[in-house]
């Protein structure tokens, strides 16, 4: 049951038909306000359409006809062919189903409002998530563990957890295998406990992709989440992913930018953008997005890393191997080292791109370098079937670079290679 009585809904549904009356209406005003709207109409139009989207066609027909535009009941029961059992049975199914998702929104905060600690750790974690750095995701899996301790019913907490197991697969701090299967459990947690939650929602959509679980699945729940809260910004960054491994690159620069506009204090969301800037091969506008981020937070390996490859892509190699190997120094960052092999390649540099390699493989001996890394100054030495050797094993290990091959530039000079192709066939099989 909810606070909201048959009566105060179908008071909110008749409001639709003298809008200057609504926008007096402090609950249609609220969900103005929650849904972003332009107006308390929109937003109740809004809020029937959510409620009824699961529901029987019958239910929104029902309510559309006779609570919003004030038909009689009993035309519209012999319209649609109904007894007046069953008209009355839906007409209830459907005003129960539209105080129920009243209710929700607006009491939607991510834990309960009267457990202030939890929500508290939840808004931290989720604030040190969007900063996207190993030391920050760390710390905000501390946050989100707090949370899940405190409020054990805490999906955003599960959520949380689950995709920052997927930022620390990213920057190799964890296995891909150990962290797809940590972040999957969490995710169908999170789902477990809310089917209706829009962050478990997108966090089962961002494991699908990185888990190669297949795009039905992904996309499935990319949709729940952006149909349960548009305006939420972690569901626009599953649909990015999801348009990556599509190979819609437009599709997902779009995405990004929605995300960006929903949190634009995000530094994640706004190095996806840029990410989707340089995959568009915008290369000039992805170095500048990129250096305005490195000036934020110098320490981003990811946004340093994109950077120095559009700088490769525009023709600017030799500013890359300044960037990431100043005065012939190598250095121990893996994804650093292969992209600085990769512009020393290009430069026309191969005994530099040899060293790089030589201490990538090195440093493979004792410590975790990704295989997709190592093909980047393969390829730099000229060793075609080296990088295609170490490309399918990056696969294996973690499918979510499948995602990335077609529209990676260091891997222009495979695209005639049989194999490479075969790999970009699976990305459109599992479409």
């Amino acid at each position: 049951m909810t606070p909201w009585s048959h009566g105060s809904v179908r008071s909110l549904l008749r409001g639709v038909r003298r809008p200057a009356q609504l926008e007096r209406d402090g609950v249609a005003l609220e969900l103005e306000r929650v849904l972003r709207c332009t107006s308390a109409r929109d937003a109740v139009l809004v809020l029937v359409d959510r409620a009824l989207r699961h529901e029987h066609r019958f239910c929104s027909e029902i309510v559309r006809r006779c609570d919003v535009d004030g038909e009689t009941t009993l035309v519209v029961a012999g319209a649609m062919h109904l007894s007046p059992r069953q008209f009355f049975r839906y007409r209830a199914q459907a005003i129960e189903a539209i105080a129920v998702e009243l209710e929700r929104l607006l009491t939607r905060s991510p834990v309960a409002a009267s457990n202030e600690v939890a929500a508290r750790a939840v808004a931290l974690g989720q604030l040190l998530l969007s900063r996207a750095s190993p030391a920050d995701v760390n710390s905000a899996m501390r946050h989100f563990e707090r949370a899940a301790s405190i409020e054990p019913l805490c999906v955003e907490a599960y959520a949380g957890m689950a995709v920052g197991w997927l930022h620390l697969s990213h920057e190799m701090a964890v296995t891909a295998q150990l962290a797809h299967a940590k972040a999957r459990s969490l995710a169908e947690r999170a789902l477990a406990l809310d089917p209706r939650s829009s962050a478990a929602h997108s966090a089962y959509a961002r494991v699908a992709v990185d888990a190669g679980l297949g795009h039905s699945v992904a996309a499935s729940h990319v949709g729940e989440a952006l149909s349960l809260d548009p305006f939420d910004a972690r569901g626009h960054i599953a649909n990015y992913n999801l348009a990556l491994f599509d190979g819609n690159v437009p599709a997902a620069l779009r995405s990004a930018t929605d995300a960006v506009a929903l949190e634009p204090t995000s530094f994640l969301y706004a190095a996806c953008a840029m990410a989707a800037t340089f995959y568009n091969r915008a290369y000039e506008d992805a170095i500048q997005q990129a250096q305005e981020l490195v000036a934020v937070d110098p320490r981003s390996r990811v946004v340093r890393v994109y950077l120095s490859d559009a700088l490769v892509a525009a023709g600017r190699a030799e500013e890359t191997i300044e960037l990431l190997q100043p005065q012939d120094r190598l250095g121990d960052d893996p994804c650093e080292m292969a992209s600085a092999a990769h512009a020393r390649g290009i430069a026309g540099d191969r005994e530099g791109a040899q060293r790089t390699l030589d201490r990538m493989l090195r440093i493979a001996q004792t410590g975790p370098v990704s295989p997709y890394h190592l093909s980047y100054a393969r390829l730099a030495v000229g060793d075609v079937h080296g990088a295609l050797d170490d490309i399918e094993a990056g696969v294996r290990a973690d499918p979510g670079w499948l995602m990335l091959l077609e529209h990676d530039p260091a891997l222009v000079e495979l695209y005639d290679e049989r194999r490479f192709r075969r790999l970009i066939a699976l990305n459109q099989k599992a479409s």
